[in-house]
C-alpha cells in the first residue's frame, strides 16, 4: 500500500525523471556510456556464446575512448574566467 504523507506534496516520478536528464550535462552522458558499455559486453557474450573477454575487451576501449574524449578532447572549461 502506497501512503502519502500529510503537508509533503509528492511528484510525478516521471517529472523527477525529466527534470534529472534536463540537468544532466555532457560530461553526465559521457560517464553514463562506460558501465551500459560493459553491461551490453556481459549481454553480447552470454547470448552469442562467446568468451566473455573479447566483449569486455571492446568495452574497456569504449570507456578509454569515452574518458579520453571527456578528460583531454573536449575538457570541461571554466566559463567564469577570461
Amino acid at each position: 500500500m502506497y501512503e502519502k504523507r500529510i503537508g509533503s506534496p509528492q511528484r510525478d516520478p516521471f517529472d523527477v525523471l525529466v527534470d534529472g536528464l534536463a540537468a544532466a550535462d555532457r560530461y553526465d552522458f559521457i560517464l553514463g556510456i562506460i558501465p551500459i558499455a560493459f553491461a551490453v559486453a556481459l549481454v553480447v557474450a552470454t547470448v552469442a556464446n562467446v568468451p566473455v573477454t573479447q566483449p569486455l575487451a571492446v568495452a574497456a576501449l569504449v570507456g578509454i575512448v569515452a574518458i579520453v574524449d571527456a578528460c583531454y578532447r573536449n575538457p570541461p572549461i571554466d566559463q567564469g574566467s577570461t
